[in-house]
């Protein structure tokens, strides 16, 4: 490949990496959960601040480009997610060195503990109720729900995820899926920082997901979208 093929396939590589959806628009082709891999299993919802640094010396994405990349994956995992990128470049320019900040709620296993953690706040979350009201969001409520533990594939086919995006998805399977009910099954995410990344990254996990209502429509957006 002469000098300028090269420089030309790094161009549009790169412009790939900023053609994503605008954050809360569900792509086509989303992944759909596979079937369950155990037994129904008690749940509780988790409220939980997640922030990390992304960190790369080649992939940039502009804010909201950024933004997006993260919600749809959390989406996929079966998790709502507020994300908001913070870096002096935003909200529309290319940021570099930008500080993630997710607002999670995910499904977590109604264990002792968890039930334990769930009871330190309740009492201020019974106030803020009184105060603004009795709220119906299910996000909200304090009452177990039945979960199972449902297998999928992170990849550039499901997600419109790009070679490019290799960097992201392991700094997510590092320092975000660990705070997540979510398991790692099988890890063929490998980047290189300093080189273009040959393949697309491919992770498959099992996460913990609400089990569909039996009044839900066949067809209605997965828990999290």
């Amino acid at each position: 490949m002469t000098r300028q093929s090269a420089g030309s396939a790094s161009l549009l590589w790169l412009t790939l990496l900023f053609s994503v959806p605008a954050a809360g628009v569900a792509e086509p082709g989303a992944p759909q959960p596979a079937a369950s891999t155990a037994e129904p299993v008690q749940a509780i919802w988790k409220h939980q601040e997640i922030t990390f640094h992304f960190q790369s010396f080649r992939i940039f994405y502009t804010c909201t480009g950024l933004e997006s990349k993260v919600e749809n994956i959390m989406r996929a995992l079966g998790v709502h997610a507020e994300v908001r990128v913070r870096s002096a470049d935003c909200p529309s320019s290319i940021a570099r060195m930008p500080r993630v900040v997710m607002r999670v709620v995910s499904p977590v296993e109604a264990t002792p503990e968890a039930l334990a953690e769930r009871d330190k706040n309740k009492s201020v979350r019974e106030l803020v109720e009184r105060v603004r009201g009795k709220s119906d969001h299910r996000f909200d409520s304090l009452e177990q729900f039945p979960a199972e533990w449902r297998q999928l594939s992170l990849s550039r086919g499901r997600l419109n995820l790009q070679e490019g995006d290799c960097e992201l998805v392991e700094q997510i399977r590092k320092k975000v899926l660990p705070k997540l009910a979510v398991r790692v099954v099988k890890d063929d995410v490998l980047c290189n920082p300093h080189q273009a990344t040959l393949g697309q990254p491919r992770l498959e996990v099992e996460a913990l997901m609400e089990m569909p209502k039996p009044d839900d429509k066949p067809g209605a957006s997965p828990p999290g979208a």
